[in-house]
């Protein structure tokens, strides 16, 4: 390897020893974006994660982390969230140039799908040339204890390149075939959105695979598909038309999605990270991001807003890729992990914060 390249390098450092209470504040990463399953007394949390230095010793602004190639955090609770430990790297990007996740692995899931197995999903980034940054897949493999990742396919689950023609006839937005993963962005809005997979397992056992998508250059949406299994492990049984939002129009990227459901109403929540940012190059100070918050009587919808004054959560100022540690219907209250973003103050910057508590009724 080029001794420059090597240098500049995120540090990707060991589990730090000491445990961590009122949130994960890591001295030695940035964090963001969430997913979490629990099992047998313990959370496992795991969240997007970048060095905060490079191997040279050079600080990597927030503001600059999609120049490195980020890695997957893990950390466990034995206390429902009151304090973490930190597990070290859950997951990284691959080292064959040809691979679907060659550049960087972003958001994604872990889900028990049996007594001994957890689903894992990703979303893969690879990078065919510096004006196309941004190339996406959804990837899945499997994990025994959710430690460590087992079997990761291949081959990606969804592709945009690959699969252009099937998502285009399925409903869903893509800009044109020399667009994808663009770093001005998708028809002059922001840049494609095929990432961060949430899976959900129905009342008849089968997976769902729920994650973000658009359905026109400026609109947000949620892409759903079926899925079965394959000689080689997982394929897409049915992609389902994509699940528009009530107020989506508003919403440019529909990011992180989570689907949670109230067994005992018959509700069902669907939990996004939502952002309004036009075009690529607009200045941060003009994006919103929001956590926002719907409801339906069926997985696929129709959502409507779950407050009848709307959808976004208050009070979670500069929290997003947030997911639900726990939720007890009984008091309409979910508990939810939220990663604050670099919008914060200085020092709360791609942090985790203390877990917060919110009301889902009306």
């Amino acid at each position: 390897m080029d001794m420059t390249l090597q240098a500049n390098a995120p540090v990707v450092p060991v589990a730090y020893a000491k445990p961590f209470s009122n949130g994960i504040v890591h001295p030695e990463l940035w964090l963001w974006d969430s997913w979490c399953y629990s099992e047998n007394g313990q959370a496992h949390l795991y969240c997007l994660a970048l060095g905060r230095r490079t191997i040279a010793g050079d600080l990597i602004r927030p503001e600059d982390r999609n120049q490195y190639p980020f890695h997957i955090r893990h950390f466990m609770s034995r206390d429902d969230g009151d304090t973490w430990q930190d597990q070290g790297v859950f997951q990284s990007h691959c080292s064959d140039v040809k691979s679907f996740y060659s550049h960087s692995v972003w958001s994604g899931d872990v889900k028990p799908i049996s007594d001994r197995q957890k689903l894992v999903g990703f979303t893969g980034i690879r990078r065919p040339d510096p004006a196309h940054e941004f190339l996406q897949a959804i990837g899945v493999g499997l994990t025994d204890d959710g430690h460590t990742v087992h079997s990761l396919q291949n081959e990606a689950l969804s592709c945009p390149q690959r699969d252009y023609d099937e998502i285009i006839a399925a409903g869903y937005y893509l800009g044109p075939r020399d667009d994808l993963g663009a770093n001005a962005g998708e028809g002059g809005g922001p840049i494609l959105a095929w990432r961060d997979p949430f899976i959900f397992v129905d009342d008849d056992h089968e997976i769902q695979l729920f994650w973000s998508a658009k359905i026109s250059p400026k609109e947000g949406a949620i892409a759903h598909a079926s899925l079965k299994r394959n000689t080689r492990g997982f394929e897409i049984k049915k992609l389902h038309p994509p699940m528009p939002l009530p107020d989506g129009q508003s919403i440019t990227q529909a990011e992180v999605p989570k689907i949670f459901y109230d067994k005992q109403a018959g509700d069902y929540y669907l939990l996004i990270s939502a952002c309004d940012r036009l075009y690529e190059g607009q200045p941060d100070g003009q994006v919103h991001k929001t956590l926002r918050l719907y409801k339906s009587k069926s997985l696929r919808g129709p959502w409507v807003t779950y407050r009848h004054s709307g959808s976004i959560i208050m009070g979670l100022d500069h929290c997003f890729g947030a997911s639900v540690l726990s939720a007890d219907f009984s008091k309409g209250a979910i508990r939810l992990i939220c990663p604050i973003t670099e919008m914060a103050k200085s020092e709360l910057q791609l942090s985790i914060s203390p877990i917060k508590t919110v009301s889902v009724r009306s």
